[in-house]
């Protein structure tokens, strides 16, 4: 709308004007009446005229007229149209097609689509939301996909509340919960998704510990939630792979309804152990990844059970007790033979105190529930058949640890023939020496020794790896080795400091367990040299702590640590496996040489890639998983290898996606906006809502009409014309 008028601002007052004026038609009057007797009345008339047309325009300039023009602009609101892609909008909404497509649809779509209505009254922004919100264009809106958590729409009005003046909400309710709603932005809700139709079983609010101890039960709690079945019984299976831990039967009674579940199980043995839990997938389910969810959980060993077995009452087998029995971590069971199967003694046996020793019960029974067995100086070949020693080799190969202490009474393998712990064992015996006493031997750290966690058995010497004290020269003497030389490929730790480098001390692994041998009975002297010496029995006992620790696989003792991502893993997203190597070795200018692998659930190799980082001994493990499921990683270097497992969940496997209608309701009426459904039309309800928040402004023009170059032509035409006359009619 427009209009024009004219103003005046007097430069003069205006009883000056007037004056002026009034003079102005008596010089008018007086010129007439000079001129007539002249000229005749008429042309005397038109002379006085043009005169006086030239004088009223010029006492008019001293009105300082104006043409105002003024003119009413109209601001047009501005609306958000706010699109969810969070992953539940990929699942059907009323019909076949999925929810974000039936808003797709709605915007674009018929013979009056909402986009373009809406930019024929207002000026419309779009944006989608799930992780974050993101500015949309047209162009990009039929390529949008479904993909992304759970938008925040309180944080998504809060940034938009400044910059409009309402928004339209395209979701089917999935969305973070939001307590405090910007007020400042109404909210139209439009709803997608049928909740009467929607069908799925899904486990979640997993409660499950990631650490647990072995032996001890692992209780995990869960809920079942239950859309569209009614009367229904299921079974709700835990199992570890293929195995079976626990089994629930529950009844769906409501829908949509919630039905609490608690299964446990008791792990029989130490490290990562993966579970899953899962129930049936039902006939018309709309998402079946939610019905299976995989744990991971760290077991670790709450007491380590160790069966040590001593062929002979020794000093050397007293200490190693007392070491053992001064960590109370360590659950020690120790057997001491007196005599052997060949000696003769004249008492009847109801007369003898000696128990006999229970190996049949040991060996072939209860050897699975220790996690340790220590023979020291112990010829096992005079109490185990073969068979039990078959039972021993197994229970190496499937992670129990191992550790043999030296003397005169250990078993030569190899002179009469391989038992079958002949070919696992980390050494061999020289043919010509079993076992020596004919001079003392000291003993000094390998290069591989230097760098190994087990012997850094000062923590105040664990930083940068610097080496530890060469307190190892300065220990007493041994005054007897077993003669042997190192099988590869294990790691020689201690050897002999004068002649030939005799191993002292030797670590190998085979198959999940690991393999310890000390080659002396004298280790003994150890202890007293360094308690003669003033430095105490600590030093002694933390070696055997640490040698114990070791077998028992404790992650602080690793030469080589896999340390496994916190956050969720996706089929399709990079996964991020930091590799450590910890030790000498690891603060080399080259780094150790870290050979890797990535298998997927199906056993197959997949790519990965390898880089380092600025840590010294860190790098990192980089691959993609195709699928859901258990990705296995291997890692190996010179000093050892390690396996962990990845649990790559599916992209909906805790995805509630059932249309929450009441949560959009909710939004609405918090932000003072209004909650529709179809059919309703939208443009017109937006224009309805914002017609108060319409903002108009009047734009003002203002020309000063004297200023003019028409006027000043009109004065000067005046002024030309009146002199044309007088020139003509001989006035002049």
């Amino acid at each position: 709308m427009s209009a024009n008028t004219i103003t005046l601002a007097p430069a003069l007052p205006l009883w000056l004007i007037a004056v002026l004026f009034c003079l102005g038609l008596v010089l008018v009057f007086v010129q007439y009446n000079a001129i007539r007797s002249k000229i005749s009345r008429e042309k005397a008339l038109i002379v006085s005229l043009l005169r006086l047309g030239t004088i009223f325009l010029l006492v008019a300039f001293a009105l300082n007229p104006s043409l105002t023009t003024r003119k009413t602009q109209r601001i047009p609101p501005s609306v958000a149209v706010i699109l969810d892609t969070s992953e539940s909008m990929g699942q059907p909404g009323g019909g076949r097609s999925a929810r974000l497509d039936e808003a797709r649809t709605l915007l674009t779509a018929g013979e009056r689509p909402l986009l373009e209505a809406l930019r024929e009254k207002f000026e419309v922004n779009l944006f989608s939301l799930a992780d974050s919100l993101k500015p949309l264009g047209d162009k990009e809106l039929a390529g949008l996909k479904a993909h992304g958590g759970k938008g925040d729409i309180a944080g998504a009005l809060e940034t938009l509340g400044g910059k409009n003046d309402a928004a339209i909400l395209l979701s089917d309710g999935n969305l973070r919960e939001s307590l405090l709603l910007d007020r400042r932005l109404p909210t139209i809700t439009v709803p997608l998704g049928s909740p009467a139709t929607y069908r799925d079983l899904l486990i979640k609010s997993v409660k499950a510990p990631s650490l647990a101890f072995k032996g001890r039960e692992i209780v995990i709690d869960f809920i079942i939630k239950n859309y569209g079945y009614t009367g229904l019984t299921l079974p709700v299976l835990l199992e570890d792979q293929d195995k079976q831990l626990a089994k629930k039967i529950i009844q769906l009674r409501d829908s949509p309804g919630e039905v609490g579940v608690t299964l446990s199980f008791v792990p029989d043995k130490a490290g990562r152990q993966n579970v899953s839990i899962s129930v049936p997938g039902q006939e018309g389910e709309s998402i079946l990844a939610n019905n299976r969810i995989d744990l991971s959980i760290q077991v670790l060993r709450d007491k380590i059970r160790v069966l040590m077995v001593s062929g002979s009452p020794s000093m050397n087998y007293r200490l190693i007790r007392a070491a053992l029995l001064s960590d109370p971590s360590i659950d020690l069971l120790s057997f001491v033979f007196l005599r052997t199967p060949s000696d003769i003694l004249n008492v009847p046996k109801r007369e003898q105190s000696l128990i006999p020793f229970p190996v049949e019960t040991l060996f072939t029974k209860e050897l699975t529930g220790f996690d340790l067995l220590v023979f020291d100086n112990f010829n096992y070949s005079l109490y185990l058949r073969p068979d039990y020693l078959e039972h021993v080799r197994d229970f190496i190969k499937e992670g129990g640890g191992f550790a043999m202490v030296g003397g005169p009474f250990v078993y030569h393998e190899g002179r009469l023939g391989l038992s079958p712990i002949g070919d696992i064992l980390p050494f061999r015996f020289v043919e010509k020496e079993f076992y020596r006493r004919s001079s003392p031997v000291r003993v000094r750290m390998t290069r591989e020794g230097a760098g190994h966690p087990l012997l850094r058995i000062f923590d105040d010497f664990q930083q940068h790896g610097e080496k530890e004290p060469d307190f190892w020269k300065d220990l007493a003497p041994l005054d007897g080795i077993n003669l042997t030389e190192a099988k590869r490929p294990a790691t020689v730790l201690l050897e002999s400091a004068e002649g030939l480098p005799w191993p002292i001390l030797t670590i190998s692994e085979y198959g999940k367990g690991r393999i310890l041998f000390l080659t002396t009975d004298y280790a003994w002297k150890w202890y007293m040299g360094l308690v003669a010496g003033g430095k105490g029995n600590q030093p002694f006992f933390r070696l055997v702590h640490r040698m114990i620790r070791w077998l028992g696989k404790d992650p602080n003792l690793e030469t080589l640590q896999i340390i496994l991502p916190e956050t969720a893993n996706l089929p399709g997203r990079e996964i991020d496996v930091k590799i450590r190597t910890v030790g000498e070795a690891a603060f080399k200018p080259s780094g150790p040489a870290v050979a890797f692998s990535v298998f997927d659930p199906g056993g197959g190799r997949i790519e990965s890639k390898l880089k380092s980082t600025d840590q010294p001994g860190e790098n990192v493990l980089s691959f993609t998983p195709p699928r859901k499921g258990v990705y296995r990683i291997k890692a190996e270097t010179t000093s050892g290898q390690r396996e962990e497992t990845v649990i790559v969940s599916g992209v909906f496997a805790d995805l509630d996606a059932a249309p929450d209608h009441e949560r959009l309701k909710k939004i609405a009426r918090s932000t003072g906006g209004r909650f529709v459904t179809g059919g309703v039309d939208l443009s017109g309800e937006i224009e309805a809502r914002l017609r108060e928040k319409e903002k108009q402004f009047v734009e003002e023009t203002l020309l000063p009409i004297w200023a003019t170059p028409v006027v000043m032509v009109l004065v000067l035409s005046l002024l030309s014309t009146e002199w044309y006359f007088r020139r003509r009619w001989g006035l002049v």
